[in-house]
């Protein structure tokens, strides 16, 4: 039960974080700013990357404290948090092109 406990608690931390990385580069997104397309490519790659890279390790830190799996905790994490990742923008797109943009990313419908 704590295996459980301890990587939904941490699953929880990383999703969190990109959420929140993501809401503060909300700016980044918009195209009127001065901010170019690559300055824009270049801090949503270090956010993903950055993020999966973490979790991948944070994943095999986990495992091997609690059991000795630390590739497959490794796994498990890089695995949920991209595909929450993927889940993430597509929902978010689609909210924006009903009205409800800027909650992840500013998207042009």
């Amino acid at each position: 039960m704590l295996q459980i406990l301890v990587a939904i608690g941490c699953l929880l931390l990383f999703v969190g974080l990109y959420a929140g990385l993501m809401q503060l580069s909300i700016d980044v997104s918009r195209i009127d700013t001065k901010s170019s397309a690559t300055h824009r490519d270049t801090v949503y790659v270090g956010i993903h990357l950055g993020l999966l890279a973490a979790a991948t390790i944070g994943g095999f830190v986990v495992g091997k404290w609690l059991n000795g799996l630390g590739l497959a905790y490794a796994a498990l994490f890089a695995a949920v948090l991209a595909s929450t990742m993927v889940l993430a923008q597509l929902s978010s797109h689609a909210l924006a092109c009903s009205g409800h943009n800027d909650i992840l990313r500013h998207w042009v419908c």
